[in-house]
């Protein structure tokens, strides 16, 4: 019995011994992996970066800015003349073998001789049928605006400032992008800081229900106190789910932006390290009107409806236009058969429309449609400072918020050690431990919320002021 004893003594002493070995060789093993999943956390400008390259709202407005190119390459190329090539047969009613029985050898069309003596050589010698009842032509028509009353010009004028709008929608789109970035971002941090301060509201309630129930067993607190410590602790427990809940919405989101499969596990930065910023009134409103993108496209739409009210003047004046046409005519259906005949012209053609009211009416509903793309933008520059304010406002107010809510973190937490004590030396009522540490758990909740806050405030005024990048 005392050798099986001594035997089993030293197996777990051998045991004791290769976990020792194998503890620190499995430490370091592991100290690569924590490294490598904090280096895989995805850092705010990295996320920017990923879903600019990879959203589907940019690879529209890429797509945009294509479609808007080639418009004004169709406009420019109405400058240039236009070639049209037709082919046309004809037959005729008449064309049975009745009728050119009857007029075979008598019609004096049907049968000819094309050798004159001037074109000897060049025509064939032999008679041939000029048939009248078939014809096949070949036409080649090329025209050339040379005055439209400044239409082309005005509607190029339109096409190239639709290019110059699309480009600035692109950016537009980019800066909306990266505002809804920001806040998927700080919105993911925000649920993974108020998710640690659930943990640790449960684990000192945790620690002071065993606390409360040792004194209980020892008769020295009654058991509602016991129920109360319980009570707070589910509900402590409630606040971690609601947390959990947030951060799996804000993963959700992120992912879409990112274009990511929505179950990746999306890891970031826990940025929340308070920057002062250098923002005043009334700088943030020339920025803004430098800077807001809004403002340039406003201005475009002005010169469009400009554009637009000179293409409809430009149709109360005459065009002028040069056109030649090449054609060959002949009765088979090869018109390079050397019999067939070749027809030229050339014409200059001047067309002038008239009408009682619709031209005239038309300029003046494009005046007015010009008059009101004016007034759109003197609204938007308005509403653009307002947007401004209200942006600068927030961010002075969650950014005064930081300062408030420290203090009161310091506060609270010196409250409940304070209290803690006090009730181990049974000093304190277990009310005031409650409710100090509830008051604790509040006000870092507030802290994070309101550093989150003015971060989230901070990207909105600068894309309201049109420099978020």
């Amino acid at each position: 019995m005392g050798h099986t004893k001594a035997s089993n003594g030293l197996f777990i002493i051998a045991i004791l011994g290769i976990i020792l070995v194998l503890a620190p060789l499995r430490a370091n093993a592991a100290e690569p992996n924590s490294k490598s999943r904090r280096d895989a956390r995805l850092s705010l400008p990295q996320a920017v970066s990923i879903a600019i390259s990879r959203n589907l709202r940019m690879a529209d407005a890429r797509l945009e800015v294509r479609e808007k190119e080639s418009q004004r390459r169709e406009a420019f190329s109405d400058f240039f003349p236009t070639i049209d090539l037709s082919y046309l047969a004809t037959g005729y009613r008449y064309q049975n073998a009745s009728t050119i029985a009857a007029l075979a050898g008598s019609h004096p069309g049907r049968w000819t001789i094309r050798n004159p003596e001037s074109l000897s050589g060049i025509s064939p010698d032999y008679p041939y049928r000029i048939d009248p009842f078939k014809s096949f032509t070949m036409a080649a028509t090329i025209t050339q605006p040379l005055y439209t009353g400044g239409r082309l010009l005005s509607d190029y004028k339109y096409a190239r400032l639709g290019v110059d709008y699309s480009a600035i929608q692109f950016e537009v789109e980019r800066q909306d992008l990266t505002l809804d970035v920001y806040d998927a971002y700080y919105q993911l941090v925000q649920g993974e800081k108020l998710l640690e301060v659930a943990d640790s509201s449960i684990r000192a309630l945790e620690a002071l229900r065993n606390q409360t129930m040792e004194f209980y067993k020892a008769g020295v607190v009654p058991k509602v106190d016991v129920l109360s410590t319980e009570g707070q602790l589910a509900q402590a427990k409630i606040q971690k789910t609601q947390a959990l809940s947030d951060i799996g919405k804000s993963k959700a989101t992120l992912n879409f932006l990112l274009r990511y499969p929505q179950e990746t596990p999306t890891d970031v930065v826990q940025d929340t390290a308070y920057r002062p910023n250098s923002y005043a009134i009334p700088g943030i409103y020339s920025t803004a009107a430098a800077n807001r993108l809004e403002i340039r496209q406003a201005n475009i739409s002005v010169e469009q409806a400009m554009a637009l009210v000179n293409s409809a003047k430009s149709d109360l004046l005459p065009s002028i236009s040069v056109q030649g046409q090449a054609s060959r005519l002949n009765d088979d259906w090869n018109p390079f058969d050397p019999e067939a005949v070749n027809n030229w012209q050339l014409q200059g053609i001047l067309s002038w429309t008239f009408d009682m009211f619709r031209r005239r009416e038309t300029v003046q509903e494009r005046r007015v449609s010009q008059a009101r793309t004016f007034v759109a933008r003197e609204q938007l520059v308005e509403q653009v400072m307002t947007e401004v304010k209200t942006a600068y406002l927030d961010m002075r107010r969650s950014e005064s918020d930081i300062e408030n809510n420290r203090k009161a973190v310091e506060f609270r937490r010196e409250n409940f050690r304070i209290n803690q004590e006090r009730y181990k030396e049974q000093v304190a009522t277990y009310i005031e431990v409650l409710d100090a540490q509830r008051q604790l758990s509040v006000a870092e909740g507030d802290l994070i919320t309101s550093l989150i806050g003015y971060k989230i405030n901070q990207a909105n005024l600068e894309r309201r002021m049109g420099t978020i990048r």
